[in-house]
């Protein structure tokens, strides 16, 4: 089992899981590794825990991580001569989503898109309501080997993490903050700036808007917002996800499509199921290109660098979206 240690000093937590390393890895195009998620190879997989299906096939498969970061099993923290220490206790799952292993995110059919994040709702929910250790669901999606995918075939992750980042808890406050000062949250308030400005608006459907943010540590780093307020991704109505289908899978399309199928992560980020403050928090998915690679100064000074302006990056994207 993994271990959770964090550090006195920061209180930054770290996951030590030296059996990750025996994770097995197709992105080196080796033909004979044999992808475990492609149809007819279920039995490749630890048991499903849950489907869903379009006739007697399987659409999109969910299946326990045989590489876990963490697991379930009984909480209990202590104390060390040089920080605090637990076992790693949570859950650890893959949401595989496509029985087509040449699928990106920008080339998923638009209904297999929405199955997709029905799934990401759906075991979201799930292992809020089970794991009792959860303190915060992380849903997540590597594409590309820059990215830190392993496996090609498109496949999401979701994990519930007994513990909170300090990074975390500090944006969560920070919109306390703003709420407590203005009556407001942040978030919509940042989303109405963007709106009237425009500059940085990449794409609006009915329900999101995606924004290349003001100050972008990432080259062709995007949001997706949701353009009325809501504070956890838990909450979503099943509504709701019709219309995000349909947005995500233009601006994928269109990401991929100008970055010639980079390696990007896609993040839901939502607040800790024990710090929820359903006026201040909204919740969003970010896209996060991997490009370029952090140096000595970004490492030294804590400070990224963005080669290309969010406001160029946006004008670029918004532009071949209007040409589709």
């Amino acid at each position: 089992m993994s271990e959770l240690r964090q550090d006195p000093l920061t209180r930054d937590w770290v996951i030590l899981s030296p059996g990750r390393a025996a994770r097995p890895h197709d992105t080196n195009g080796d033909v004979a590794v044999r992808c475990p998620f492609c149809p007819g190879r279920e039995a490749q997989t630890p048991p499903e825990v849950d489907r869903i299906t379009i006739g007697d096939d399987w659409a999109v498969r969910v299946v326990p991580n045989r590489y876990a970061l963490l697991e379930p099993g009984a909480l209990s923290r202590q104390d060390a001569e040089f920080g605090r220490r637990m076992p790693g206790i949570g859950a650890h799952e893959v949401i595989i989503e496509t029985p087509e292993h040449e699928r990106t995110l920008g080339t998923l059919p638009q209904a297999q898109l929405r199955r997709v994040l029905a799934m990401y709702l759906r075991r979201s929910r799930v292992l809020a309501e089970t794991v009792p250790a959860a303190s915060q669901i992380v849903v997540f999606r590597n594409q590309g080997e820059r990215a830190g995918t392993s496996l090609t075939h498109p496949h999401a992750q979701i994990v519930a993490t007994p513990v909170v980042s300090p990074e975390v808890r500090r944006r969560i406050a920070d919109e306390i903050a703003w709420f407590d000062a203005t009556g407001r949250c942040a978030t919509c308030e940042m989303l109405e700036r963007e709106l009237g400005c425009g500059d940085r608006i990449v794409h609006e459907s009915p329900g999101f808007v995606t924004v290349a943010p003001f100050a972008s540590p990432h080259p062709y780093q995007l949001q997706v917002v949701p353009g009325h307020h809501a504070a956890s991704f838990l909450d979503a109505g099943e509504d709701l996800l019709d219309d995000l289908a349909q947005h995500l899978h233009d601006v994928a399309a269109v990401l991929e499509a100008q970055l010639e199928v980079p390696h990007y992560n896609l993040v839901v980020l939502t607040p800790p199921l024990d710090q929820i403050h359903l006026r201040a928090n909204h919740w969003l998915i970010e896209l996060v290109p991997r490009l370029t690679t952090p140096a000595g100064f970004e490492l030294g000074a804590r400070i990224s660098v963005n080669t290309v302006t969010p406001e160029d990056a946006a004008h670029r994207l918004r532009s071949r979206l209007a040409r589709r």
